[in-house]
């Protein structure tokens, strides 16, 4: 093993580009050998998102105690995610590890996947936050393969709820099954949200209880491990800094970095906003990057209106952040040249040394951390000896790794505080420096009222302990200083101090089984929406409304909306991070309402929690603008608009912009790259992952069809104007090795039956013995691969997607050949049928033939428990109605039966081995023909 300091310290140096802190070879040494304390309480500026090269190192050590997939959950969607920043920079020294010194642990790790990948990608998939790697299916094609899959409480936890977030029910078990086992769950900021941490935790225990008569596959229980700089309280089995850390030069320096707090008081809460303008603009002759925080969006127009009225030339070096903008513009923020200003506030490696240090002390000049010619960047603007202001909400504080030279803030509960104070100075002064030209932090506060209502006297409460704790720092706001003031604190005046809690829902047996049936759609009694499970329930934060813009809106109408569903389009062209913006819910329904005025005849579409569109209003005509009367019925939902309505201004929902350029509105094809221009969705390689157009000729060579819809079939088909396009086929395509789907019927070139089936088996067999599946498992595997397109031996089957020769069975449509939509007929039933004529079958054991038949009947969603009975048929005459009921009144037994014998996320995990070679092989990959021992 790698267990040696010295080699540890020299592949860890090479993945990050710094030798290892001792809390990190610690840490290390209890992960190789499979030892996860659950909680590692480590202070903003340890370098806690070293914990994916920790990992990475001791599943390349110890592949068979270390999970596959490290699954990375954040607060919320940050500006800047520093752990998306490192892994993607980790992903790029793996792919090139020549030249990285990493070839060892490259080798290392490329011997534990299953199937071929590409040198350019090297052995690591990620699934990140933004940009092109934003939820691809790379991490989950290959189960084998390490994978690091990051993501936010809301995109994780309902995933593992067997729910997810704008994806649909034939994908959710997909999820849960690769994020709740052989996962590595790490939790960061962990006290920011204790209700989806008491939900981990009960999801680990429910699995250690399933586990207790379980197979090997559900043996491969989720290991729950939360990082936090500020806990709560004293949790057991806590990870923490030990005294050889207190004196490492490096991380010494960082913990006693000085930061000089000042309270300063004020008798009306009206002056709070002047008053911080006034403190931050003695910062003004010193050339540095100020942070400022304020806790009401209304409170940062303030500031920042303050500060450019100040002096005209502050105009240009003001920049604000909330959390309303949308996904494409927030990544934007820190890689456009426009927004300089941001990047005065981000560290930078020191090439000479590999040691992280803020850009102010590195006195790098701007051309050094932006890809912009100087050209581009007005010199006056670039140069760092100008002071610059950034003023944020909450969205700044948590996962951004800004380094500011000093703050000013209105006062938070404790926990928020503690991260802002870790927004400056993060990095320690290189050399010491006078008093006066110390970092610091400044705090204005008016009087703490009692508070209204019952959230906000709570609420008060807090800011009155925070404030006792402040002054107990007698100046001193170092992470030393708060370390130690809060050793002396108990657990409960500790507590006192930070945010009220939320009521967090307890959790059960049936609400588990409830979440797992994914085939049951919209409202069912006992399985509650999702959302209180994840965050709890407070009055403190109001219900938030996510908005997006497509152009299936505008035109999918008429009955086009029964022929191509929604929600199928939804799952095959998902919602991406960057078309999203949330908001408060009232906030948006305001915008939605002065849209609604221009527009209220536009088409829009409600998405609730469980991806349900609602598309159409009680009379069954399509759902408009001038629908939406009452907020509440947007509320913990996704509006999507049409992209002709307009609503957007520089990233934020706008009521009163109009649509000036549409292509700005629907991005879902869209994303930008580190220079910030706008780019085709497109994979590690630069290749595009799908694409809408309206020719055939657009459609790259070796592309699958998605959707081929005909518009001229819609009951509201317009006149054609100048901006309609000529043609009335819209194509949907995707590139096959990286676009969403699974299991298309179309195809570069037509693929016979038998090819398709010998292809995933032969990748499930690869899955199965790399993983030391149980031998049962595996053969129910094996013949669940064999057997699961059986059902495509149907002429009815085959002529939906336009094979012109029904005697030739295809498992893909090739070029040419027009999908049709002939009813509602389920290869998977038909397979469930055929599957139990082979001879083979009858050998199997009673469990092993359960497992089989369920594999087949889930492998695209379905059978979790049900069939829906319009798909409850055969069109094969020789299989009569009552034989199909009979074996569609099976199905949910034998789906209840294998739950109990392998748990809740073993039984998805095990079907999610044949979906991935299903999509393995679906995209043209092949299992190696050498799997590791």
């Amino acid at each position: 093993m790698c267990n040696l300091p010295g080699q540890f310290d020299e592949t860890f140096r090479s993945l990050t580009g710094n030798p290892p802190f001792p809390w990190q070879r610690r840490l290390y040494e209890k992960w190789v050998s499979g030892n996860f304390p659950k909680s590692c309480d480590l202070p903003t500026g340890a370098g806690k998102t070293s914990v994916v090269a920790l990992w990475l190192i001791a599943l390349a050590e110890n592949p068979e105690e270390i999970p596959k997939r490290l699954v990375y959950v954040v607060n919320r969607r940050t500006v800047v995610d520093q752990t998306t920043d490192e892994v993607e920079e980790m992903a790029k020294k793996l792919a090139n590890a020549d030249r990285q010194n990493l070839s060892k642990i490259r080798a290392k790790l490329s011997r534990l996947s299953a199937i071929g990948f590409s040198e350019k990608e090297g052995p690591l998939a990620i699934s990140t936050l933004r940009g092109q790697m934003a939820d691809n299916r790379a991490w989950s094609a290959d189960p084998c393969r390490p994978a690091v899959i990051i993501g936010t409480v809301d995109m994780i936890g309902s995933r593992l709820l067997f729910g997810g977030y704008r994806i649909g029910f034939k994908s959710r078990p997909l999820h849960a099954g690769f994020l709740g086992k052989d996962a590595l769950l790490i939790h960061d900021e962990a006290h920011l949200e204790p209700a989806f941490q008491t939900l981990a935790e009960a999801i680990v225990q429910q699995q250690k209880e399933d586990g207790q008569n379980a197979t090997q596959a559900e043996a491969r229980q989720i290991q729950l491990v939360s990082l936090t700089a500020t806990p709560r309280n004293d949790a057991e089995e806590s990870f923490h800094l030990e005294s050889d850390d207190d004196n490492h030069r490096i991380l010494s320096r960082r913990l006693h970095a000085p930061k000089n707090l000042r309270l300063h008081s004020i008798d009306d809460p009206k002056q709070l906003p002047e008053e911080i303008v006034k403190i931050a603009l003695k910062h003004e002759d010193y050339g540095k990057p100020i942070l400022i925080y304020a806790r009401k969006v209304d409170d940062v127009k303030k500031i920042v209106d303050g500060l450019k009225k100040s002096n005209k030339s502050l105009s240009k070096r003001v920049l604000s952040l909330t959390g309303t903008m949308r996904g494409l513009e927030r990544d934007k923020l820190t890689q456009n040249p426009i927004n300089r200003i941001f990047q005065r506030f981000l560290p930078q490696k020191n090439k000479t040394n590999g040691r992280v240090s803020s850009a102010e002390n590195n006195q790098m000049a701007f051309s050094e951390l932006s890809s912009a010619t100087e050209s581009e960047v007005d010199k006056s603007q670039s140069n760092s000896k100008e002071t610059v202001y950034l003023v944020c909400t909450s969205a700044g504080e948590v996962g951004i790794n800004l380094s500011a030279k000093h703050l000013v803030c209105d006062l938070s509960a404790f926990e928020s505080m503690a991260q802002r104070f870790g927004r400056v100075n993060r990095f320690g002064d290189p050399e010491p420096l006078p008093k006066d030209q110390q970092t610091r932090i400044d705090v204005v506060y008016p009087p703490i009222e009692e508070g209204k209502k019952d959230w906000e006297k709570r609420y008060n409460a807090a800011l009155k302990k925070t404030l006792t704790i402040l002054k107990s720092l007698n100046g001193d706001a170092s992470p030393h200083s708060l370390r130690e003031t809060l050793s002396k604190i108990s657990a409960e005046k500790r507590k006192a101090a930070f945010s009220p809690e939320p009521e967090i829902l307890p959790t059960s047996d049936l609400l588990f089984d409830a979440w797992t049936m994914t085939t049951v759609k919209g409202e069912l009694p006992g399985r509650p929406p999702l959302a209180d499970y994840l965050h709890g329930v407070s009055e403190y934060d109001p219900p938030q409304t996510t908005v997006a813009w497509r152009e299936e809106v505008e035109r999918i109408t008429g009955d086009l909306l029964q022929e191509h569903p929604p929600e199928d389009l939804l799952e095959a062209f998902p919602l991406k991070p960057h078309e999203l913006l949330s908001d408060r819910s009232k906030r948006v329904f305001d915008h939605l309402q002065k849209i609604a005025e221009r527009h209220p005849d536009k088409p829009v579409w409600l998405i609730d929690e469980s991806n349900h569109v609602e598309f159409s209003n009680e009379q069954g005509e399509p759902l408009k603008m001038g629908d939406l009367t009452e907020k509440e019925r947007i509320q913990h939902k996704t509006v999507l608009l049409s992209h002709k309505v307009g609503g957007l201004r520089e990233g934020l929902l706008s009521g009163e912009t109009e649509a000036t350029d549409i292509t700005s509105l629907d991005v879902s094809w869209q994303w930008r790259d580190e220079n910030g221009k706008l780019q085709q969705w497109t994979d590690e390689k630069g290749q595009p992952r799908r694409k809408r157009c309206y020719s055939r000729e657009e459609v790259p060579t070796g592309w699958r069809f998605v959707h081929t819809i005909n518009l001229s079939q819609s009951e509201e088909d317009e006149v054609e104007t100048e901006e309609e396009p000529s043609e009335k086929i819209w194509y949907w395509c995707e590139n096959p090795r990286k676009g969403d789907g699974e299991g298309y019927t179309s195809a570069e070139k037509e693929v016979s039956l038998e090819s398709h089936t010998n292809d995933v088996a032969q990748i499930a067999e690869a899955f199965a013995k790399w993983l030391k599946l149980d031998a049962e498992i595996a053969l129910s595997l094996k013949w669940a691969a064999r057997w699961h397109d059986l059902g495509k031996n149907r002429e009815h089957w085959q002529r939906s997607i336009g094979n012109p020769n029904p005697q030739k069975c295809l498992a893909k449509s090739g070029p040419g050949m027009i999908r049709r939509h002939l009813g509602h007929y389920r290869h998977e039933f038909g397979s469930l049928i055929d599957a139990e004529k082979e001879p083979e079958f009858a050998a199997l054991s009673p469990d092993a033939k359960d497992l089989t038949l369920h594999l087949i009947s889930a492998h695209h969603g379905r059978a979790r428990p049900h069939f829906p009975q319009k798909e409850v048929f055969d069109p094969d005459k020789d299989n009569p109605l009552p034989k199909a009921q009979k074996i569609a009144d099976e199905t949910p037994l034998r789906f209840e039966r294998l739950q109990r014998r392998y748990g809740r996320w073993g039984l998805a995990y095990l079907e999610s081995l044949l979906r991935a070679a299903d999509y393995a092989a679906s995209a043209g990959l092949t299992a190696k023909k050498e799997i590791a021992k």
